[in-house]
């Protein structure tokens, strides 16, 4: 061999140095990508299933609203009768139909005829054109409407017909179903099925348009997502009920179902999202961190070829070389992960601490501050967190866990709190296994933490006013009944809603009636105690659940306070108001065992308040003008 040659050893050592470091970082490059794929596929089912869940709920509460709608008709005929049209007509032009009852087409009335088995439309406002066209249909001859008046008929409460085309009762050519709730004769209260059908004299009746229901509910649906909804149990398009305008691109890369039960008919809504619905989610696309993974090991495998072709260096320089490329790659890897993240890296035998300019500025500490030590950092973490922190570093220390990966506490600086997320991993041990290094990420998570609580909040709560909404009234309604039954204790409801809020919000315009609804609640809130809850149910319709021990009078004196707050003058938008409430109290157990019937008793009272002059009323006794 020629002296000039390197040997082969020399040779095979230039070659192999640069393709196992661009192994490696291929490797640890596909690794990350990994773990960055498959949590941005978990962060997007999450979003996806929130979705998916707000969806199904947001029907259920609209349907759970047709249902008060129905009530409220059914204790009118019930108080006067059914020969007594004029004064439907005149409650149904009381209501407030808004946007919160979108595709319903009329209240009405189909009367029982026994003799011929018959079910007349007799009444169905408002009466305009279209609706009148409908009067005499009868509703038993349809096979997809008969079994929901028999269901409604025998079971007391409101029952939904199958999917048809309303052209089939006269309303138009459009995909509906019915609303069915049965008027039984006055002064009854049936209990079997028997006397169900023995007192039946009536029907109310719903036509709800299904494509203006689902559009006022799904009008601003997050980009990528397309809804489905259908009669029954199984997807077909033949039982379709409403399906929105946009269409998947490139095929859905999630979908999900949720089951329905809704007044006897079982819906499936069925959500599909596509290639859209990831970036409106804030998500990036995982191949940028591989892309930028293959370029740096493509780099740093140059780098070390270029290192390696000087056989006089190569020698001196390999294990400084190895050692740095170690390094190199180590924080290449936790500074990728956490990009925009503060950076550390911990010296546990000497327990130096090295930091990036902003892991100091989410710990509010100056950059050309000298580095701090561990004491100072635990001294930082919220007194409730830090036990739990510093078990879990010492779950990583030991082995016991491969990483570390904590979201708590820590000050910020002005007297408060902040949250941040601390990832870490023991990245050199000694002979013992000892641990001797340590590198992690810290992210500052606040505005995340915050933005999770709003989301929880909203979830419950009203958004105008901030009261609880229907859903979680009803919750903390059935713990109070189920807690008042355990230890017989006594609770109180009142009902209420606005006189005259319609002319005013019509008058005025939306922004000075949403204001004045803001201004109600506060009021509201401040006439009760903090472990009472006040509600909004409706428009104008607000409700209050007053826990035990209460009395009759401890109750009334709170409606009392109620009614003279909302009586004092208000000042909204330049604009001075008066106005006045209706209420309805009732008390547990003494007029209702159960949610239904406590609520039919308070609502009973708030209508008979109204007939009296607008004079609150508890339990049916008028108190005062």
């Amino acid at each position: 061999m020629a002296s000039g040659s390197p040997s082969f050893p020399t040779w095979l050592s230039g070659r192999a140095l640069p393709l196992l470091v661009m192994a490696a970082g291929l490797a640890l490059s596909l690794g990350l990508w990994q773990r960055e794929h498959a949590e941005a596929q978990a962060r997007l089912r999450l979003g996806f299933d929130a979705s998916l869940r707000e969806a199904s709920l947001r029907v259920e509460q609209r349907m759970a609203a047709h249902e008060l709608l129905l009530q409220g008709v059914q204790g009118f005929l019930h108080a006067h009768g059914l020969q007594d049209p004029q004064g439907l007509r005149l409650y149904v032009d009381s209501l407030p139909l808004g946007a919160d009852f979108a595709g319903l087409q009329g209240l009405g009335l189909a009367e029982w005829r026994a003799a011929p088995g018959r079910a007349p439309m007799i009444q169905l406002e408002p009466g305009v054109r279209r609706n009148l066209a409908a009067l005499g249909v009868d509703l038993m001859v349809d096979p997809l409407i008969r079994p929901a008046l028999e269901l409604a008929r025998d079971s007391g409460r409101m029952a939904l017909s199958d999917r048809f085309d309303l052209q089939g009762i006269k309303l138009g050519k459009q995909v509906g179903f019915l609303a069915l709730l049965p008027v039984y004769a006055p002064k009854l209260a049936p209990q079997s099925v028997e006397e169900r059908r023995a007192a039946l004299r009536a029907w109310v009746v719903a036509p709800v348009a299904m494509p203006e229901l689902m559009a006022s509910l799904y009008g601003e649906l997050a980009p990528g997502l397309r809804l489905e909804l259908f009669s029954g149990t199984e997807p077909r398009a033949a039982q379709r009920l409403f399906a929105s305008e946009r269409r998947s691109e490139g095929g859905a890369l999630m979908q999900g179902q949720e089951y329905l039960v809704l007044g006897g008919q079982t819906w499936t809504l069925l959500l599909q999202a596509d290639g859209a619905f990831a970036p409106a989610q804030g998500l990036q696309d995982a191949r940028q961190v591989l892309a930028a993974g293959v370029l740096a090991s493509l780099l740093l495998s140059l780098l070390s070829w270029a290192l390696g072709s000087s056989r006089e260096r190569a020698h001196v320089l390999a294990q400084d070389m190895t050692a740095a490329l170690r390094r190199s790659e180590q924080r290449w890897a936790f500074a990728l992960e956490g990009a925009g993240d503060g950076i550390w890296d911990w010296e546990i035998p000497s327990q130096k601490l090295s930091t990036s300019p902003r892991w100091k500025s989410i710990m509010n500490l100056p950059d050309a501050s000298a580095e701090p030590n561990m004491s100072q950092v635990l001294a930082s973490i919220h007194g409730d967190d830090r036990m739990r922190v510093q078990a879990e570093f010492q779950h990583c220390l030991d082995g016991l866990v491969p990483a570390v990966a904590l979201e708590y506490r820590i000050a910020d600086g002005q007297g408060g709190w902040r949250w941040v997320l601390v990832r870490g991993t023991v990245v050199e041990r000694d002979a013992q296994q000892r641990p001797l290094r340590m590198l992690g990420t810290l992210s500052d998570i606040q505005a995340r933490r915050e933005s999770e609580e709003r989301v929880r909040f909203m979830a419950s709560h009203d958004p105008l006013t901030e009261l609880a909404n229907r859903a979680h009234f009803q919750e903390r309604m059935n713990y109070s009944l189920a807690n008042a039954r355990r230890y017989h204790e006594t609770l109180g409801l009142i009902l209420l809603d606005l006189d005259r809020f319609k002319p005013i919000n019509d008058q005025f315009g939306h922004a000075v009636g949403d204001q004045l609804l803001q201004t109600v609640a506060k009021r509201l809130k401040n006439a009760v105690r903090e472990t009472d809850t006040v509600g909004r149910i409706g428009g104008d319709e607000f409700v209050v659940l007053l826990t035990g021990p209460v009395t009759r009078d401890s109750a009334q004196v709170v409606a009392d306070k109620i009614f003279n707050q909302l009586a004092m003058p208000m000042e909204i938008a330049g604009v001075h108001l008066e106005l006045t409430c209706s209420l309805g109290l009732a008390i547990y157990p003494e007029d209702g065992q159960d949610e239904l019937s406590l609520t039919k008793a308070a609502d009973d009272a708030m209508y008979r308040n109204k007939r009296a002059g607008r004079a609150w009323m508890g339990n049916g006794e008028l108190r005062g003008p």
